[in-house]
């Protein structure tokens, strides 16, 4: 191989500091995303990159701000959110509902079929958030438990954004980086019958065997499982001035669940506690029910009314206020931020009454709640009045727990459908580019009004724009400094005596390794150029290279930290790390193998003769073949 030059060794050490920045829980992904922008922006500006007909500059490194996939993208998130609230697949989901009561087997196995269908057009976090209330309130109802289904169903969706080019941002930003590099463009159905394929060796899996190796646990159980912690403020003419750890105790009928007692900011020995006096404050660690019995029998409040929200109105009737759980989402704002510095309580109109972090002792590291920094997965215990609690349900990056969510249906649902299956059709018989279709849907949808301008931020992701942006440019400085030639040298070395099979299931290995510890953009900016440039020093057909990686990316069952999405149901049904390793690795390495299988070399080819006919009804666009089509009939020669 031959040595690197200058500007490949910095991309390539660029490159590797941000894969580390990314696999670190307590930075932000969009952080890293915009240092890794910067980092090539700054090289190329200092050292712009002039090489025979390669010339990479500042500018070109930005021009991912521009490029038609972010605006595919964009575009198509404001598609999904039209949607959703216009309630264009409530019907759907009420249907399903009264299934589960007529066969709860049934129920699963369609709303595992329903989740693949929605997320193939729609992206995956809202179709799962749409879907939550539904299988909690169907637990509830029906006395299961929803720890039986909710990984299965939320593995369903994220399997089925991988049957479309558009069910993920990552799949259009693996294309587009293909395309760039001299792919052939690859159209929204042209790998879906691939896909498809795999699901059904999936679904089955998710449907009979994945709930066998979830432990039941029921509603409260799962509850014990969050414990939440607050702190209460000793005051005045309260019931608890005065008063011993033993009484309150007593009083309460149980164990009081206090974890510290500070006074004068200083930590104390709580055997050494006589009394409680005005000012101290006493650290709770208990569930959202054991919080609110506590706050009934001593008649205190949860949260500090000076500081964070003393201008909050809290006196009302007792129906009039409502508590409620919160998961924040990756993709929140409040990510990165404390309660304080995003004004929390301002913002929406309720009080965070406590905290919870899996494995974590939030309060006993930090002044106090509004002191804490907020991270993806973080539980808010809430209160507020109900109309307050009611619009927070319409917010997408902050999700609760409960089942009272009610999805909206208006006469603009079949608008919105309609607008939908138009931009689908438009793009799939390429008619109009993706982003072109996506962009005069999403003026439709003004239009009509399935969205409006002041929601159109809710449904945009900075998170998306900065890592979509970046992933581009590492791509375009990985390929133009020759960093990918070399990479790809050394896995051509690695792999060179296999076949071609085997050599494909390498690569897509490779980046679903990447995908469950490191982002699903990340895996395809590095993976993509790598998996195009080594098909071509092989002499290969690199569609087949391509969607390898593709696939590879949206496999992210193995973590918690893979996709958002696993987040939002680890904190719904108190799933364990443990739980993600029992049921994604093996879908991982059944998916990897079903994958696989097209590619394989072993099987005879009159086994396989209708094969590529099969594929050249979905993608033929001229009298010619694709060149998708061609690697194909290769790989099955």
């Amino acid at each position: 191989m031959t040595i690197p030059g200058p500007h490949a060794i910095v991309v390539l050490v660029i490159a590797l500091v941000a894969f580390y920045l990314y696999t670190r829980p307590r930075i932000r992904m969009e952080l890293v995303a915009l240092l890794l922008l910067v980092a090539l922006v700054l090289t190329f500006y200092l050292f712009p990159l002039h090489e025979g007909q390669i010339h990479i500059s500042d500018v070109d490194v930005l021009s991912g701000f521009g490029h038609p996939v972010l605006i595919a993208i964009l575009c198509l998130m404001i598609l999904g959110r039209g949607m959703l609230m216009t309630g264009a697949l409530e019907p759907v989901v009420r249907l399903l509902t009264r299934l589960w009561k007529w066969s709860a087997s049934i129920g699963l196995l369609l709303t595992l079929l329903f989740g693949v269908a929605a997320s193939a057009f729609i992206n995956d976090t809202p179709v799962l958030v749409m879907m939550l209330p539904m299988l909690l309130g169907i637990a509830e109802r029906t006395g299961t438990s929803a720890t039986k289904t909710l990984m299965p169903v939320n593995f369903a969706i994220l399997g089925g954004g991988m049957v479309t080019s558009l069910g993920t941002s990552t799949n259009l930003l693996v294309i587009s980086i293909a395309a760039d590099l001299g792919v052939r463009q690859i159209g929204i159905f042209d790998f879906t019958l691939i896909s498809a394929g795999a699901l059904l060796v999936a679904i089955p899996y998710l449907w009979l065997i994945a709930p066998r190796l979830l432990k039941a646990r029921t509603g409260e159980q799962v509850a014990h499982r969050r414990l939440y912690e607050g702190k209460i403020r000793v005051i005045e003419g309260g019931l608890l001035l005065g008063k011993t750890l033993d009484m309150a105790s007593r009083v309460l009928g149980r164990t009081m669940p206090i974890v510290q007692v500070s006074r004068s900011g200083r930590i104390i020995d709580m055997e050494s506690v006589q009394q409680l006096r005005v000012g101290d404050e006493v650290l709770l660690a208990d569930t959202p029910a054991g919080l609110r019995e506590i706050s009934a029998t001593w008649s205190v409040e949860l949260f500090d009314r000076e500081g964070l929200a003393g201008f909050i109105e809290t006196e009302g009737r007792s129906e009039d206020q409502g508590v409620v759980e919160l998961v924040i989402g990756a993709k929140s704002l409040l990510c990165g931020n404390t309660l304080k510095e995003s004004r929390f309580a301002e913002q929406f109109g309720v009080v965070v009454v406590a905290m919870h972090r899996s494995d974590t002792d939030l309060l006993r590291t930090s002044s106090g709640l509004a002191e804490v920094i907020l991270q993806p997965g973080d539980l808010l215990l809430v209160q507020g009045p109900e109309s307050r609690i009611a619009a927070i349900r319409g917010q997408w990056d902050l999700m609760t727990l409960d089942s009272k969510l009610i999805l909206p249906r208006t006469p603009l649902a079949p608008w919105a459908l309609g607008i939908m299956a138009g931009v689908v059709l438009l793009a799939s018989f390429k008619i109009l580019p993706i982003h072109v279709a996506a962009l005069l849907g999403v003026v439709a949808m003004l239009l009509k009004g399935c969205v409006r301008f002041e929601g159109i931020g809710r449904a945009l992701s900075l998170e998306v724009i900065l890592l979509v942006v970046s992933s581009i440019a590492l791509g375009l400085s990985l390929v133009g400094s020759g960093a990918a030639d070399w990479l790809a040298s050394g896995a051509v070395v690695a792999v060179s005596g296999l076949p071609p099979a085997v050599q494909i299931a390498c690569i897509m290995a490779m980046s679903a390794l990447m995908t469950n510890f490191v982002s699903n953009s990340a895996s395809a900016a590095i993976g993509t150029p790598i998996a195009v440039t080594m098909a071509t020093q092989l002499g290969l057909p690199a569609e087949p290279f391509v969607l390898a990686i593709l696939f590879g990316a949206n496999l992210s069952y193995a973590t918690p930290m893979a996709y958002q999405t696993n987040l939002l149901v680890m904190s719904a049904a108190g799933y364990s790390f443990r739980d993600f390793v029992r049921v994604g690795l093996p879908l991982v390495f059944l998916m990897l193998a079903t994958l696989s299988f097209y590619w394989s070399a072993t099987i005879p080819c009159s086994a396989l003769a209708g094969v590529p006919a099969l594929f050249r009804g979905v993608y033929s666009t001229t009298g010619q073949g694709s060149s998708l089509e061609m690697g194909l009939e290769w790989l099955y020669a």
